[in-house]
């Protein structure tokens, strides 16, 4: 048996296509699962935990995230900005009327990283270019 390539992470460019998403609920999920998979390609190299692994349903966002947290490789606003992005994805798919207050207040909370914007950006605005920051800050790390 041959050694399994990890859930595919797309490129910057195709993150920013998929968060052209058309309501919210799609944003947040999709937004949230890109971020997962760029942890499991950083895991993957980094680590050395091999894909069957990442892919094992019984491995969740929140151990992939520890792992990588207290290794030191995830940290500041980085580690804030992805644990504010699952937040936010939980409560759309946890719940069959999310938060929406809570929600605002979550993505006010996310940085921007570096990212260019404008003052005055809708928060579905402000959550994409902070899901693309915190992409490209991750994929750093590989």
């Amino acid at each position: 048996m041959g050694k399994k390539a990890a859930k595919w992470a797309p490129s910057k460019k195709e993150l920013e296509k998929i968060l052209e998403a058309d309501n919210s609920h799609e944003l947040f999920l999709v937004g949230q699962v890109c971020i997962e998979r760029i942890l499991e390609k950083i895991l993957e190299k980094k680590f050395n935990i091999h894909a069957d692994v990442l892919d094992d349903g019984q491995f969740m966002w929140y151990q992939k995230f520890l792992i990588l947290e207290k290794s030191g490789k995830l940290k500041g606003n980085v580690k804030k900005n992805a644990r504010l992005i699952n937040q936010i994805r939980n409560r759309f798919s946890h719940r069959l009327k999310p938060d929406e207050k809570a929600i605002e207040n979550q993505i006010r909370e996310l940085e921007y990283l570096g990212a260019p914007h404008k003052n005055s950006i809708t928060k579905f605005e402000k959550y994409r270019i902070c899901v693309i920051s915190t992409f490209t800050e991750l994929e750093k790390m590989l």
